[in-house]
């Protein structure tokens, strides 16, 4: 099997692999368990000042809508977002005059569980951006694909797209009608 020099599109598309293959599931797992603790608090937040009753109301008028990034005043000081990770478990608030914007006071339940939330995130995001830089420097110093092979074995997928970017064979007639039109022209 031949040597395959890597170039910047072979480069890229290993660092894409890596990026949605990388997985830290230590800080995932904690992160979700912090993200249970959380969720509720502040959908109980924003629910305390538009009960859900009323928003289904204004829903059915087209003027409320799900809100999937809270914005907290924490306890501690300071504002900060909480985002819900789908439309489904995000509270409804009016969609009009200005609610959009609205800051919710958290208590300091909402605001220890927004912080360790908030610390969670940060700590799987570290921990990847770890794990990617390794698979980037293996990606960015190897000069030939084998070499990447040799320690991330998943890299081998770069393989099986290699064949759908080689030229196209073209027919006898093909080929003969370009060479009398080159012949014609010159």
């Amino acid at each position: 099997m031949a040597s395959i020099r890597l170039t910047q599109e072979h480069r890229r598309w290993l660092r894409n692999l890596a990026q949605q293959s990388l997985k830290s599931p230590a800080e995932q797992a904690a992160e979700d368990a912090a993200y249970a603790v959380a969720s509720p608090l502040v959908r109980k937040l924003v629910e305390d000042k538009y009960p859900p009753k009323d928003m289904k109301l204004l829903a059915k008028y087209e003027a409320a809508r799900r809100d999937s990034r809270i914005r907290l005043n924490l306890t501690a000081g300071g504002v900060t977002q909480f985002n819900f990770r789908t439309d489904e478990e995000a509270p409804m608030r009016p969609n009009r005059n200005g609610c959009s914007w609205h800051i919710y006071q958290a208590d300091e339940a909402a605001t220890a569980a927004v912080l360790a939330h908030a610390e969670a995130v940060d700590a799987r995001q570290a921990a990847f951006t770890r794990k990617f830089d390794d698979y980037r420097a293996l990606i960015f110093y190897s000069r030939k694909l084998e070499e990447v092979e040799a320690v991330w074995p998943a890299a081998s997928a770069l393989r099986a797209t290699l064949g759908r970017t080689l030229p196209v064979t073209l027919s006898e007639e093909v080929a003969a009608r370009i060479r009398a039109d080159v012949q014609q022209q010159g």
